[in-house]
């Protein structure tokens, strides 16, 4: 420093992230999306374990994933519209040296979920709906499109198009705060997925595919 003593002091630390918001935000299509991508930061929600009748699930890398699509219907998550939480990535972090055992769990979480719809789907079906990948023939993609569908009519029956007694199950209060006067903005919401995932189905229609797919094959059979 000119004409004088200075002193210069060094921090280092990893800078933050821009803030990021879920772009899911009614409890309804997050169990709807949750099957394609992990919607809920984990890092940003607290759930009690005895909300949760068992855990198949303790040794999943994917564990918030996991217990998001596990949630009872009488438990709801839901994310809000603004971004509260800032995240910093550092050279240890777990979701980039685990990446690929985490996709394999959230794939396996999907999976498993979309069998509880009582849906016909296998492991490359689920790697299809993962993070909106899309399918890897054209056969593939108007059969998973059907199952989207089928998923959709599933969730509108139980949680929309409900009688009384199936009120009461989704918990207190949830049809009169989430679904009441929201019926048709869901069923186009659910329909949105459906659309975005023929979006996909139509690229793979369009260009000539090897049946031998490059893909990795996974036939892990959910839970461990």
């Amino acid at each position: 420093v000119e004409h004088g003593l200075g002193e210069v002091l060094l921090e280092r630390r990893d800078p933050l992230e821009p803030p990021t918001g879920g772009r899911t935000l009614h409890p309804l299509m997050v169990r709807a999306t949750s099957v394609f991508e992990d919607c809920v930061a984990g890092t940003t929600a607290t759930f009690r374990r005895g909300h949760f009748s068992e855990q198949p699930f303790e040794r999943e890398e994917a564990e918030g994933h996991w217990t998001v699509l596990s949630l009872p219907l009488d438990r709801h998550a839901a994310n809000l519209g603004d971004a509260l939480v800032h995240a910093r990535r550092h050279e240890g972090n777990r979701g980039r040296a685990q990446a690929s055992g985490i996709y394999e769990s959230s794939c396996a979480a999907a999976l498993k979920t979309l069998k509880d719809y009582k849906l016909q789907v296998d492991m490359q079906d689920a790697e299809a709906f993962a993070n909106f990948r899309g399918p890897k023939s054209k056969e593939q993609g108007e059969r998973l499109l059907e199952v989207i569908g089928d998923m959709s009519k599933k969730l509108l029956a139980k949680f929309v198009h409900t009688g009384n007694n199936q009120k009461e199950e989704l918990g207190d209060q949830f049809h009169e705060d989430f679904i009441a006067g929201k019926e048709m903005a869901l069923e186009r919401a659910l329909l949105a997925l459906q659309h975005r995932f023929k979006a996909l189905v139509l690229e793979v229609s369009r260009v000539v595919t090897n049946p031998d797919s490059p893909r990795h094959s996974r036939r892990r059979s959910p839970p461990r």
